[in-house]
């Protein structure tokens, strides 16, 4: 009897476990992830503009010797192959460190906004939902397009 008892505890324990990773997520929950992502694009395209602008306005170095220098990932050899001078080298260089420095900033700043604008267990459980819960996905990208059309819209009215 205590064993089909146990089993019995069991089956309710787990249904009540499935039953919460079935999370139900409200507009509210998507509207707090999507904020966070869509400032999270805005920013990645802010970043990328900056660094372009960086490689194109250099002095020393052009856009394709930037490229080059690059896929030589540090190797005294390769660069010594592509005759890149020192200056070139640290020209390219500068560039880098300003482009660490400002996606570690970013990624503070990102982690940050994670913990309290969304919450570390909302975060996690939506990002997983939204990989396999084509509902959730649906909802969620409504929201997150509806969010980035309004950041457009005030960008556009703010360059007017």
């Amino acid at each position: 009897m205590k064993k089909v008892l146990l089993i019995l505890c069991l089956i309710v324990c787990v249904d009540k476990v499935s039953a919460q990773d079935e999370a139900k997520f409200t507009d509210e929950d998507l509207t707090k992830y999507a904020t966070v992502m869509s400032w999270a694009a805005m920013e990645k395209g802010r970043m990328t503009d900056v660094y372009n602008g960086w490689i194109n306005n250099d002095e020393i170095l052009v856009a394709t010797r930037f490229v080059e220098i690059k896929s030589a990932k540090g190797d005294s050899l390769k660069l010594q192959e592509m005759s890149a001078t020192n200056d070139e080298v640290l020209a390219f260089e500068k560039i880098q460190v300003n482009y660490d420095s400002m996606t570690a900033s970013f990624k503070e700043i990102y982690i940050g906004k994670i913990k309290s604008d969304i919450g570390a267990g909302l975060y996690n459980s939506l990002k997983k939902a939204l990989k396999t819960d084509p509902d959730v996905k649906a909802r969620y990208q409504a929201i997150y397009d509806g969010l980035v059309e309004e950041q457009t819209d005030q960008a556009d009215e703010s360059d007017d």
